[in-house]
C-alpha cells in the first residue's frame, strides 16, 4: 500500500511516515509533502492531492493530512480541511482523512521517556536518566519547550532528523498511552 502524507511543517516532515510505519507495518511507499506552515496547508493540500490522483508514478492509495490544532478542537480543525476540499471540487478516487493534532508533535515525542536515550547511544552520547514528563501531553502548552530542554540534556540537536530518530525508537503502546488522541491517528492511518 501506498499512502500520501501531507503535513503542516518541517518537523512533522520525517517524524510522522516513522509514526505511520509503527501502526502499518504494510506500507509500501509514504510520499510525504510539506506545506510549510499552517496557512500554506489550507491553500496547498487540495493541490498535492491532484498529485497524488494524476502523477502515475505515484499511485496512492489513501492519504491523511496532518495539522496541528494549537489546543482548539481538533474535530473544527479536521472539518474545516474537509470543508476546503468539499469546496475546491475535487473528488480523488482514494481515501482522505484528515488529522489535527491536540498539540504539536513535540507532545507525542515526550510520550516515550526512554526514546531520547535510545537516540542519544545511537549517536554515541552518554545515557541519560530517563523521567516521564508529568501531566497530560496534550495540554502541555511548553511541549516544544520540555522537548528541546531534554534533547540539551543529551546533547542532541533539536532538528528533524532528530525528531524522526525519536518517533522511530519510540513505543507506539506509551504514545497512545500518554496521548489518547493520538488513538485517532493510529485509527486512520489503518482504515482502508
Amino acid at each position: 500500500m501506498n499512502i500520501g502524507l501531507i503535513v503542516e511543517g518541517e518537523d512533522d516532515y520525517e517524524s510522522y511516515p516513522c509514526l505511520i510505519r509503527k501502526c502499518r507495518p504494510d506500507i509500501d511507499r509514504i510520499y510525504t509533502r510539506n506545506c510549510r506552515g499552517l496557512r500554506k496547508l489550507k491553500t496547498t493540500f487540495v493541490g498535492f492531492l491532484k498529485e497524488f490522483e494524476h502523477n502515475s508514478a505515484i499511485q496512492v492509495q489513501k492519504a491523511i493530512v496532518v495539522r496541528d490544532s494549537d489546543l482548539h478542537d481538533p474535530l473544527r480543525s479536521e472539518r474545516e480541511l474537509e470543508e476546503l476540499l468539499r469546496a475546491s471540487g475535487f473528488r480523488p478516487s482514494f481515501g482522505v482523512h484528515f488529522h489535527a493534532t491536540k498539540r504539536m508533535l513535540e507532545s507525542l515525542l515526550l510520550a516515550d521517556e526512554h526514546a531520547i536515550g535510545k537516540v542519544a547511544q545511537r549517536r554515541g552520547k552518554e545515557a541519560q536518566r530517563c523521567v516521564p514528563v508529568s501531566g497530560v501531553l496534550e495540554q502541555l502548552s511548553d511541549a516544544k519547550r520540555i522537548l528541546w530542554g531534554r534533547l540539551s540534556e543529551a546533547k542532541l540537536p533539536a532538528d528533524k532528523k532528530v525528531f524522526a530518530e525519536i518517533a522511530e525508537a519510540s513505543d507506539l503502546a506509551k504514545i497512545i498511552e500518554r496521548c489518547s488522541h493520538f488513538r485517532d491517528f493510529v485509527k486512520k492511518a489503518n482504515e482502508c
